[in-house]
Order: structure tokens, then sequence, then C-alpha cells
């Protein structure tokens, strides 16, 4: 967390580049009223630490009464299984009722092409889950699924499923039996917060492609520059 530190703290205003030569970044794309750019940090080996991007706060205001996609492709040649993130406003939340149904942001990190992203349908595809022995520990399939992003997998054990409102969630996401994403899923009211955190990840016992995963994420806020950043932490190499 040290060099994401130093990242955020090096950030100008209204622009999330910085320049560290264990950094690489993507395009800048525009999101909301705002921007957002994406970044690797890798250690001295050149392997992958921290995938992620930032988003300035402006990317809040004059948020849509509809639901919204945007694409931030990821820094090329980054070395992790993520090709491009995806940040999908929710204004009204969504299923399940009373659980998500409150305005969020979902945080995608896709590890497919964009194009096949766009190709995913509700069908037979849709309810092909992966085999058991790939299941995330404590996770199940929500039913149903959502064209141009797949089926959700939900955390039993999060607390937004014994009795205490959500606010974050981490999300795995599969289609015609692999999984495709990590997510993150945050309300518009913690991120309106301010606040900062950084929780594990619950690991796959067997992964189907090998890879850097992520141990922990975070969302953190530095007030100094109004800058969001949305990150997947502590990359671990997992064989198949």
């Amino acid at each position: 967390m040290a060099a994401l530190a130093l990242f955020l703290n090096a950030c100008k205003k209204d622009n999330t580049k910085i320049y560290e030569s264990n950094v690489a970044y993507g395009k800048t794309v525009a999101l909301g009223s705002g921007t957002a750019q994406s970044f690797v940090i890798k250690d001295a080996n050149g392997n992958p630490q921290t995938i992620g991007f930032t988003f300035t706060e402006k990317a809040l205001l004059n948020l849509p009464s509809t639901n919204t996609m945007t694409t931030i492709p990821a820094p090329a040649n980054n070395g992790t299984l993520v090709d491009h993130m995806c940040v999908d406003f929710n204004a009204k939340g969504h299923e399940p009722a009373g659980i998500y149904n409150v305005p969020h942001f979902d945080l995608h990190f896709y590890m497919i092409p964009e194009a096949e992203q766009m190709a995913i349908v509700n069908g037979v595809e849709m309810e092909n889950i992966p085999s058991s022995e790939y299941f995330p520990a404590d996770y199940a399939p929500i039913p149903g699924g959502d064209p141009m992003m797949g089926k959700h997998w939900a955390d039993l054990t999060s607390k937004e499923f014994t009795g205490h409102p959500f606010d974050r969630t981490f999300i795995y996401g599969s289609y015609n039996g692999k999984f495709i994403f990590h997510e993150a899923m945050v309300t518009l009211e913690f991120f309106k917060s301010k606040k900062n955190f950084t929780d594990l990840v619950k690991q796959q016992t067997k992964v189907q492609r090998e890879g850097f995963y992520p141990k922990t994420y975070s969302v953190t806020y530095n007030a100094a520059k109004k800058v969001y950043t949305v990150t997947l932490d502590q990359l671990s190499l997992k064989h198949i």
C-alpha cells in the first residue's frame, strides 16, 4: 500500500497521472462531469502489485436518473488478467430487492475483451455456471443475469445478507462456464462519505486461468486532490 500512497500524494489536481517508472497508465476517459484513468503498479521485477483506476470528484456530480455504463481501458501490457474496467451507475439499484436497490456503482474488472463482454446475452450461456471446484468461498450465483455483464455471484455471509445495510461488497461474475470479472460494488452514499477502506477478497480454491489475482480491494479518497481510487490489491500469481 506504500506505493499506492505515494501514487495518491503525487496526483495533480484533476489529473490522475504521475511520473513513476513502476506505474503505467491507461487512456483518460470522461466519467460523468469528471474524468477517470486506469493504472497498474508493478514491483522491481515487473510483476503487477495493484491495478485500478482513479476518478475525479466531479464524476459524482449531475448523475443521470437512468443507468449508465462507462468503459475504462486498462493499461496496455499491464501483466494482469484485467482487459478493461467498466463503471456502471445504477440510479435506483437492482435486485435482490431490499438488498441492492439503492443508488450504487458496479465497478467491474473484466478478464475478457470488451467485444466479448458486449456480446453477453441472457440464455443458456448465462445459466452455464462454472464447476463447483472453482467457486469462491461462501459465494453463490444470484438468479438471472445481466446482458453485457454476466451472472453475478454474492458472498452470502456479507453484512447485507445478515441484517445490515449494504454500503460496499465484492462480487464475482461468470458467463458460459467461466469466471470473467471481479467487481467492487459501492453505494453512492458511501462514496460521498469520503471514507477509505480495504477489505479482503475471498479466494477461489482453484482458478480457471493462470494469472495474478487480488487478495484485497480498496476504495480511497484524497481530499487534497479531490480524487477517488478503486483498486484490486496484493495481486498474487495463481497457477491452474
